[in-house]
């Protein structure tokens, strides 16, 4: 296992320049990231295996992060971060991801 170089969609950038001032959250996402950059698959639960979409997760917050492997690339393509408020929710993220997915397949 090698490390994986990180791609960012449009939404986490913004997504990142919001956390701002909010050093706990900021902390906890950089560690996540950093975690999918020295593990790729291995960071996070499959979501899809035809998509090869991923989700790591911490507790407390609950927050998840989406991301893609594009492994001839070795690229972790990450796609945004959420707090879980409810399995709706969720699903609706999962959903839009998925479609970017299929997008941005390569």
């Amino acid at each position: 296992m090698g490390n994986y170089n990180l791609v960012f969609d449009e939404v986490i950038l913004k997504q990142l320049k919001k956390l701002g001032k909010k050093v706990d959250l900021k902390n906890i996402v950089s560690r996540m990231l950093d975690k999918i950059e020295a593990l790729g698959p291995h960071a996070g639960n499959l979501l899809d295996s035809r998509l090869k979409l991923y989700e790591v997760k911490v507790m407390r917050p609950p927050l998840r992060l989406y991301y893609k492997i594009i492994e001839s690339k070795r690229e972790a393509y990450v796609f945004e971060y959420e707090m879980k408020t409810s399995t709706e929710k969720q699903q609706k993220s999962i959903s839009r991801i998925k479609e970017k997915a299929t997008g941005s397949e390569s």
